[in-house]
């Protein structure tokens, strides 16, 4: 056995130690492409490398892991690399995993290097400070699949805890509903999912600011980004504008021009540590001019600055999550000033989704209204524990409980 498939048996060597929530995510092998696995940082993307290069390995396939967070790596020449790799394997394809690229002198232009000749089938990824989405099609230039990696969803957290739920009695239904308390507070990052520890979200979100944004982006008035920071995550769920922001900082003291708002709320966005979702309508135009609507990677983030917790805005953040796994752009639509949470799209398919969790026949007509002016003759509300089907104006509205929903998925 050589140098690096020895470095790459001790890292799998760690994987017995590590509590693993399995993830219903699997990372495609055998790409013509680099496949590029982005999302923000602790959401387990090196775990997903390592349990993909354990399977390749245990099916016969060829595998070689290299983290650039080891020195002797980063001084490597990208053809010194390809040799040592060929000496592991003289023949055939190689899937070879990179990870923190960002440490990597050059890394793109190596990794396209790697890629033109043919030998590898490139796995990357890195910080999320270094290999952002919006970045990636200028560093790799068209040879790239970008994959997003986000946090545990609760239907991998049921998985894990209770296996696939068959049936469900009151039992089940108490103890899912109890988890689903317990998500909404802690949201899905592995680490602070499993310990419950506030301790481990702090210290996650503080990463996110100094390394991935404030560090990264030279940012010198790091009290002032904070404060925006904090103004702009407690706002989720909420539409917000770039004056609307800038307001409420001078009303604490603070004066900042529009543009390093916009900036500054950007960077958070690039971090994946925000998504902005937009005004649903057919002019693109309209859609920028309109405020967004701001929506935390995960809802654990919200706990360090609310308290009490509140239930339906965590909620409708988590209905916004779930459709961005689903491969679904989300969103909010308004006619009259009558808001719907989500018209998300796909292809051409459309899905309106309206989150209430009490109350919810009171949002029945402007759901109504929203599929009749879309032309879609189905809609769901999600609520907290009603349930049943309504028939109006030939538009059939589902009514589903939360739980029930992020178990079931979109259908």
């Amino acid at each position: 056995m050589g140098f690096l498939r020895e470095v790459t048996e001790e890292y799998l060597g760690a994987l017995r130690y590590v509590r693993e929530v399995p993830r219903d995510l699997k990372l495609p092998v055998g790409l013509r492409d680099i496949l590029a696995l982005v999302g923000p940082r602790r959401a387990g993307k090196t775990f997903l490398m390592l349990k993909t290069i354990k399977n390749l390995l245990d099916s016969g396939e060829q595998a070689l892991y290299i983290s650039f967070d080891e020195l002797q790596f980063r001084r490597l020449e990208v053809r010194k690399l390809a040799e040592m790799a060929r000496e592991e394997y003289p023949g055939g394809e190689i899937h070879l995993f990179l990870d923190e690229v960002q440490e990597w002198k050059d890394w793109d232009s190596k990794i396209r290097w790697l890629h033109d000749v043919k030998d590898f089938s490139l796995y990357v990824t890195g910080s999320s400070s270094a290999l952002q989405s919006s970045e990636i099609p200028s560093r790799l230039r068209g040879r790239y699949i970008s994959m997003l990696l986000l946090p545990l969803s609760f239907r991998e957290i049921v998985a894990s805890s209770q296996g696939e739920v068959k049936t469900v009695t009151f039992r089940e239904r108490g103890a899912i509903k109890g988890m689903l308390n317990d998500y909404l507070t802690w949201g899905g990052f592995p680490e602070v999912w499993i310990y419950r520890s506030r301790e481990k979200l702090v210290s996650l979100l503080e990463t996110m600011f100094y390394r991935d944004i404030m560090e990264r982006r030279k940012i010198r008035e790091s009290a002032v980004f904070l404060e925006l920071a904090r103004l702009t995550i407690s706002s989720y769920a909420c539409p917000i504008t770039w004056h609307s922001l800038r307001r409420a900082m001078r009303s604490i003291g603070i004066d900042l021009d529009v543009k390093t708002v916009m900036s500054y709320v950007e960077y958070m966005r690039r971090a994946n540590l925000i998504f902005l979702a937009k005004r649903f309508t057919y002019s693109e135009r309209e859609a920028l001019a309109s405020p967004k609507k701001v929506y935390l990677v995960d809802p654990g983030l919200a706990t360090l600055l609310e308290k009490p917790m509140d239930k339906g805005r965590r909620a409708e953040n988590l209905v916004y999550l779930e459709l961005v796994r689903r491969g679904y752009e989300p969103r909010y639509y308004i006619k009259k000033g009558k808001e719907v949470d989500f018209v998300a799209t796909k292809g051409g398919e459309k899905l309106i989704v309206e989150v209430a969790l009490e109350d919810w026949e009171g949002h029945m007509s402007k759901v109504v209204e929203a599929a009749r002016e879309l032309r879609v003759d189905e809609a769901r509300i999600v609520t907290w524990d009603a349930e049943g089907e309504e028939r109006i104006g030939g538009c059939r509205i589902n009514v589903i409980p939360l739980w029930k929903w992020l178990l079931r998925g979109v259908d």
